[in-house]
This record gives structure tokens, C-alpha cells and sequence, in this order.
């Protein structure tokens, strides 16, 4: 069976270095991983070549490699519904291992997400205007931190939304005819960028309870979520369910080290070989990037 594999950064246009480098590292986890499962199809941009047994080609041959597929797994970020428009497009042609269009078009966009979630699950109160509470604003479509900060006003495009202080923590699913957690991950973040994770994170039992079945609340309300899906969490007194990635996301990158299998392995359903915590770090100094893409790299060490 012939996967195509595309993430937009390795794949289709250049970004800025320091955002295509968690691309690129999600890309070339995915594609060791899944390779045991499927004969990969696709392209890369030209400076990625040397990394890949794949040919240099660029987004206006999608449609021809989607054509020879039988199905696709697209990484892309949500921001100006890029991941919603790819997606969508590459449906005509084959099947999604992925969420759907119509999920990804929730799931990209923040407001419409709140309102999916408010009342089933806990969420921070948000608002397309200025709220009474200490507040942060962010893009209604957007991903990795971009243009969040704190502030008094709401521009266009922008929501308001609660700032909850606690632990920032992501979980990884795996949504099909029932929902699994693959694993709870310590988010680490430069101001409100991204900065890298630590898997699993170093939560007691009782807290990845509470988060994981709130994060599997919050899946079961967004229909057509399928394959692996990321649930960004604040833990304060209680999880808070900050937004849901309908994509692979960068800790899937220290899943074969952390759990001795990969994020396809995880998907297919293999058991976790085992649990050897995992520092996840980008960073513009490293002496053995897992990936590099400009001065930004991205390593993986043992974490005590």
C-alpha cells in the first residue's frame, strides 16, 4: 500500500528556520516510522534530498503523487487554514489516515473550537472582545505560539482567552472507533513559543488521569478526528483544555527513544517496549542534532 507523506515545511514552501525545523524533525520520525507499514510516496524540498530516499519536487506536483497513493498522512500548520485546504484537496484522491477536513477546519480555527468545547469540557474563557480578567491574545488560526501575548486589546482576527497558570502539558491520542492515549508530555515553551517537551512529563498518576480523560472528552467533541490527534493542556487546579492539533505534533519525535517504538508503531497498536524518559529540546546549539535546519536544531537526550 502506497502512503503519501507530506509535512508543508520538508515538503512544500520555505518557513523561517526556526518553526521548519520541528517540520522537518516530525517528517523524518514519521517517515522511519511508517516506512515498516507502507511503500512511502511523496517529494521534498531540494535541500532536504541528502536525508531522504525521495526526489526534490514542490507543492504543484501534490496532486500528481496523491493520484499514485492509496493514502496520505499531511502534516501542516493551521495558520490561514493551510492544514484545511491541503487537506481537503488530498481527499479527492485517497484515503485519509488522518482527521478530516471538516474536523480540521474546527480544530484550526480557535473560536470555533471554543465553541465546540464550552460546556463539555473545562476551557479557558475566551471571547472575540476584551475580557475582565488577565488575559492573553492569539490568532484565531495559528500554531507553535506564534503572535500570542499578553494585552489590552483584541485586533482583528484574534481571540481573548484566559490566562491560566499551571503546568503545560500536551496529550498524544490515537482517535479511531474508540480513543487511546499514547502519552502525556511535558510541554516547554520560550515566553509562549515553543520550545521542545519532555516524554513523558514528570506528573504523578493521579494528574495524567484527570488530564488524559478531560483530553479524550474534548476529542469525543469534535467529529471526524481521526489517527493521531494533540491535546494542548494547562493543569492549574484542574486540566484546561487550551486547543486540539487534528495533526502529528513534535513529541512524536521522542517517541521511539522514550518508549522504544514508534508514533506509527503506537498507532498500529504495539505495545510500549519501554519508558526511558525524553528531553526534546530545539536550540541554535547542539552537538548532535536529532535534525538541523539553518542555525536551529533539534536534539534528543535522556532525561532524569
Amino acid at each position: 500500500m502506497k502512503l503519501f507523506l507530506f509535512e508543508f515545511a520538508t515538503c512544500g514552501e520555505k518557513i523561517e528556520d526556526s518553526t521548519a525545523v520541528e517540520g522537518l524533525a516530525m517528517f523524518k520520525s514519521a517517515f522511519e516510522g511508517f516506512k515498516n507499514y507502507f511503500e512511502i510516496t511523496g517529494f521534498v524540498r531540494p535541500e532536504f534530498t541528502h536525508l531522504f530516499p525521495l526526489p526534490a519536487d514542490s507543492l504543484n506536483s501534490l496532486e500528481r503523487y496523491l493520484e499514485e497513493s492509496d493514502a496520505f498522512l499531511i502534516v501542516a500548520p493551521e495558520d490561514d487554514f493551510l492544514l484545511y485546504n491541503l487537506t481537503k484537496k488530498a481527499e479527492r484522491y485517497a484515503e485519509n489516515l488522518g482527521s478530516s477536513s471538516r474536523a480540521v477546519a474546527v480544530t484550526s480555527d480557535k473560536w470555533k473550537l471554543y465553541k465546540k468545547l464550552k460546556g463539555k469540557v473545562q476551557v479557558p474563557e475566551t471571547s472575540l472582545r476584551e475580557l475582565d480578567c488577565k488575559f492573553l491574545i492569539k490568532p484565531r488560526t495559528g500554531c507553535a505560539g506564534e503572535g500570542v501575548e499578553f494585552s489590552d486589546a483584541v485586533p482583528e482576527g484574534y481571540i481573548a482567552q484566559e490566562f491560566i497558570e499551571g503546568w503545560n502539558l500536551s496529550v498524544s491520542l490515537a482517535v479511531g472507533e474508540e480513543i487511546r492515549c499514547l502519552s502525556v508530555n511535558e510541554q516547554l515553551l520560550d515566553g509562549f513559543r515553543y520550545a521542545g517537551a519532555i516524554v513523558p512529563a514528570r506528573i504523578s498518576e493521579e494528574v495524567r488521569k484527570e488530564v488524559v480523560e478531560e483530553a479524550m472528552k474534548a476529542a469525543e467533541c469534535v467529529d471526524g478526528l481521526n489517527g493521531y490527534v494533540g491535546v494542548d493542556v494547562v493543569y492549574s487546579d484542574q486540566p484546561y483544555i487550551i486547543e486540539i492539533n487534528a495533526r502529528l505534533t513534535t513529541p512524536v519525535v521522542a517517541f521511539s527513544k522514550a518508549y522504544g517504538v514508534s508514533v506509527a508503531d503506537l498507532l498500529a497498536g504495539k505495545e510500549v517496549k519501554h519508558v526511558r524518559r525524553q528531553l526534546l529540546r530545539k536550540s541554535e546549539k547542539v552537538e548532535n542534532p536529532y535534525v538541523k535546519v539553518g542555525n536551529y536544531a533539534i536534539e534528543i537526550v535522556d532525561f532524569d
